[in-house]
């Protein structure tokens, strides 16, 4: 996500075509599907694993996925029939059970506390349970989290209107206000620049760092190879890196083998 957002910023200062499909069309720049995939592959795969195993494991999940034969043959499609008095039962419980900690959470308002300004809030609803500040709506990590005793969060507001509209992100702002700042939160669209700025900052540094003696490089250089080497050469350099490879795969597999006996 940070190298996509630093092209985007390229883009912005170049004035790219790009920036405009990319405006015009950012529902369809969505890596989702392949992000949750790779979950899952990930999930049901082992560092062992070889890459004909991890090919494998993949395909099986993609027709797992896609093939509706293939997921009855071996999924229990058996309905459980629950009674309409049961369900209606188990309505009233849930409701029962929100009211009651609605109640309480109503009681309790203004009650909790930023423990020695640090990024813990303690929660007089909860048991007084310390609840780390990145639970929280995104207005609780900015420099101006939200005022219970204002209506309107936007600075300098003089409106006396007493209807406002909470964002999610969990400040609040007078309709007009909000039209004023283009229909956007100031503070955590502030926040959220600030913080990817930094971040692609420290990638680039870290990318751009050179490395450490005890660091292996990705790539290696060329020890003086023709551009006219032949095609077997070519082949027998291959099988000799592969056999390298396979040769330390050996050994740290040996190594987590004794991991495990010790």
């Amino acid at each position: 996500p940070l190298i996509f957002l630093s092209d985007v910023f390229y883009w912005t200062l170049n004035n790219h075509p790009i920036l405009n499909i990319l405006k015009n069309n950012l529902p369809i720049f969505n890596d989702y599907f392949v992000e949750n995939f790779h979950s899952s592959l990930r999930y049901q795969t082992a560092e062992s694993n070889t890459d004909k195993q991890i090919i494998q494991k993949a395909k099986t999940i993609d027709i797992e996925r896609n093939d509706d034969g293939f997921k009855n043959t071996f999924i229990n499609t058996r309905n459980t029939n629950i009674s309409k008095v049961k369900l209606i039962s188990l309505e009233k419980k849930v409701s029962l059970f929100l009211l009651s900690l609605f109640d309480i959470i109503y009681h309790n308002i203004g009650k909790s506390s930023n423990n020695n300004n640090n990024n813990m809030f303690e929660l007089p609803s909860f048991n007084n349970r310390n609840v780390n500040v990145k639970l929280f709506p995104l207005a609780w990590s900015t420099s101006n989290i939200p005022d219970n005793d204002k209506i309107c969060d936007a600075e300098n507001c003089l409106s006396s209107n007493s209807s406002n509209i909470i964002l999610i992100c969990g400040h609040s702002y007078h309709k007009e206000c909000l039209s004023l700042l283009d229909e956007k939160c100031k503070y955590c669209f502030n926040y959220l620049s600030e913080s990817i700025k930094t971040n692609i900052t420290s990638l680039n540094k870290r990318l751009f760092k050179p490395l450490k003696d005890n660091e292996i490089s990705e790539f290696t250089e060329d020890k003086g190879l023709d551009e006219d080497y032949d095609d077997e050469n070519i082949d027998s350099l291959l099988e000799q890196e592969e056999y390298n490879i396979n040769n330390q795969y050996e050994i740290q597999y040996n190594i987590w083998l004794n991991y495990n006996n010790m």
